[in-house]
């Protein structure tokens, strides 16, 4: 039976004693951190930031020049602009915003000539004009940066007449055509390292939230602990909904890019330990809720809830099952394959399973002994099985496509 002793005052205290003293301790290195951090690592400038940084002066700079050079205008200043705001997008991104971009000028020029000319510059026209130009942004579904174009280039050609419309044209049509070129030439953005850094935060977010849980069940626990618990599991939605962004934008970042073939077997581990997790966060936060009904509908004793040593375990086991497909999966190499060594993740999970075979043993018995609460303890087992199945059919997945290679 999930039992244990009646829990005392000096149960909690040395738990409340340790709590202080880790808290206190990661002050104090945090403290320490700040003061032996280099100055690039407090400014935030890390090799990505130099990389955009070069990026964008070279896109600015040669793009002002060869509009220079080919124009012969003294001031081409909207190449560079344009440069600017494309040069720091994946490749494919870049392609498709600095079409959006020269659509936008057209259109704005066609906005401001059609319209200017029937009802002139007045304060009123310049709304209706820019009104018009954002509708047909909308319409068109540009990005919000090539939507913004159409009335802002509406606006110049009123303000400053039809004789710089060419120049207007030919500056964006050069800028767009740089930047993508300096962006598929000067280290291409790939984005699957951050990917996999933010799928595997959510794995540890994940891992944390069950140990947590498990640690807390498996002694005599306080029913507002369960509130607690589901709020943390909760929290972990921001990481999954987070994990999920960076893994597209890590696929998109791989289009067009001129080494994507080597990165191939890193997306398709990405991709599944994301597609496995995400369902993982998920049930974790079903059992967390479980937790937490069992303490609204089941009264305390003394204060506290009886604990469930072997739930505890079963869940804690199931954590480290998750933690071991994670690491197993996750590899953001550039030229991985797809072979996975899959036995400490499959051992993990046959532990796991072992815990639930225990506490089925005794289900009936428990039952026996308290219906309510054997109820609640035989959901957190199907949820917990769902989870192990999940990370077992992540696992066959990636055998799969391996075995046929």
């Amino acid at each position: 039976m999930d039992a244990a002793p009646r829990p005392t005052a000096r149960d909690e205290s040395p738990a409340t004693s340790m709590d202080l003293i880790r808290r206190r301790w990661r002050e104090w290195r945090g403290a320490d951190s700040r003061r032996t951090r280099t100055i690039g690592q407090r400014l935030e400038i890390d090799r990505g930031v130099i990389v955009q940084t070069v990026k964008v002066a070279v896109s600015a700079g040669l793009s002002w020049a060869l509009a220079q050079w080919w124009l012969d205008s003294p001031a081409p200043i909207w190449a560079p602009i344009t440069a600017s705001l494309i040069a720091l997008l994946t490749v494919r991104a870049s392609i498709r915003d600095a079409a959006e971009k020269v659509l936008a000028v057209i259109l704005g020029i066609l906005v401001a000539i059609w319209l200017g000319s029937l009802i002139g510059l007045h304060a009123w026209s310049i709304s209706v004009i820019v009104g018009v130009g954002f509708l047909a942004g909308k319409v068109l579904r540009l990005g919000p940066g090539a939507a913004a174009q159409i009335p802002i280039n509406g606006l110049f050609v009123l303000a400053l007449g039809s004789a710089g419309i060419e120049q207007r044209f030919l500056d964006t049509l050069i800028g767009a055509g740089v930047a993508v070129v300096v962006n598929f030439v000067i280290i291409p953005p790939n984005h699957v390292a951050a990917a996999t850094r933010s799928v595997a935060e959510l794995a540890d977010g994940v891992v944390d939230s069950m140990s947590a849980l498990a640690a807390g069940i498996a002694r005599p626990w306080p029913s507002r602990a369960a509130l607690e618990w589901l709020l943390d599991a909760r929290a972990l939605g921001r990481l999954s909904a987070a994990a999920e962004a960076e893994v597209r934008t890590a696929d998109q970042s791989l289009s067009l890019h001129p080494t994507r073939g080597s990165w191939a077997a890193s997306m398709v581990r990405l991709r599944q330990a994301n597609e496995t997790l995400q369902v993982v966060e998920l049930q974790n936060r079903t059992i967390t809720r479980t937790v937490r009904d069992l303490s609204v509908k089941i009264d305390e004793r003394d204060g506290r809830q009886a604990p469930m040593p072997m739930a505890g375990a079963m869940l804690l086991a199931t954590a480290d099952a998750i933690e071991a497909f994670a690491h197993t999966v996750l590899r953001a190499e550039k030229g991985a394959t797809l072979d996975v060594v899959a036995g400490p993740a499959r051992r993990a999970v046959g532990i796991a399973r072992e815990r639930i075979e225990a506490i089925n043993a005794d289900l009936g018995d428990m039952l026996a002994a308290n219906l309510s609460r054997g109820v609640f303890l035989g959901t957190l087992v199907v949820e917990t099985g769902r989870i192990l199945d999940e990370l077992c059919a992540g696992l066959t997945a990636l055998d799969e496509p391996a075995a046929a290679g």
